[in-house]
């Protein structure tokens, strides 16, 4: 009797063996969800580097930058015995210095567009608000450096400050960092294809 129900017992697991069998060979195996994220491209030093080198280029070039005389009017436009003309904006002159940012290489479409959108921003200012004397409504200050104040010499403290990069994706990253004179930036970043650009600069503690 116990000879027979071992027989029926290793009958049922053979023919249990042989579906299991014939299931992997038609069947995909599913693969695990570990729950982990994908992993993403670290390119820190490619970052870094980009934003070092675009500030040593602007420093560089802020005198070229500086002929374009996007912004008309007021006491530096005014003939002698002459009183000053009021405020308003060079189209023209600005769109030839957005060319000469944009052929630097280092920074979006999108940051390019928002510099065009403070010029139409100024220039409805001025339409609404004459004015020709002290600083321009919009361009008191340095629009990549965010200081009204001298920032030239911090050209020897660039290379020298601490960066902090912080890679939210595969595209999209922020780098941190402190100038001694300047002060603290936030630097985001865009990566287009396969190389990285700056999105946005902001003031940051």
């Amino acid at each position: 009797m116990k000879r027979k129900v071992i027989c029926i017992l290793f009958s049922i697991l053979f023919l249990q063996s042989c579906q299991n069998k014939n299931q992997s060979k038609s069947s995909p195996v599913a693969k695990v969800d570990s729950g982990k994220k994908p992993e993403i491209s670290n390119d820190s030093n490619e970052q870094i580097t980009l934003v070092k080198d675009f500030m040593k280029w602007y420093i560089k070039n802020m005198d070229m930058l500086s002929k374009f005389d996007a912004i008309g009017g007021g006491p530096a436009d005014a003939k002698e015995n002459e009183e000053a003309e009021n405020y308003y904006v060079d189209f023209k002159e600005a769109e030839k210095y957005i060319s000469e940012l944009k052929k630097s290489g280092f920074l979006t479409d999108n940051l390019l567009k928002n510099e065009e959108k403070l010029f139409l921003e100024a220039d409805q200012y001025y339409k609404e608000n004459p004015e020709n004397d002290g600083p321009p409504y919009g361009f008191d200050y340095d629009h990549f450096f965010l200081t009204q104040e001298a920032f030239e010499e911090d050209l020897l403290n660039i290379d020298k400050s601490k960066y902090v990069v912080n890679q939210k994706d595969e595209f999209n990253s922020e780098v941190k960092f402190v100038l001694p004179i300047s002060g603290g930036y936030k630097y985001s970043l865009k990566k287009i294809g396969s190389k990285w650009f700056i999105e946005k600069i902001e003031s940051a503690k």
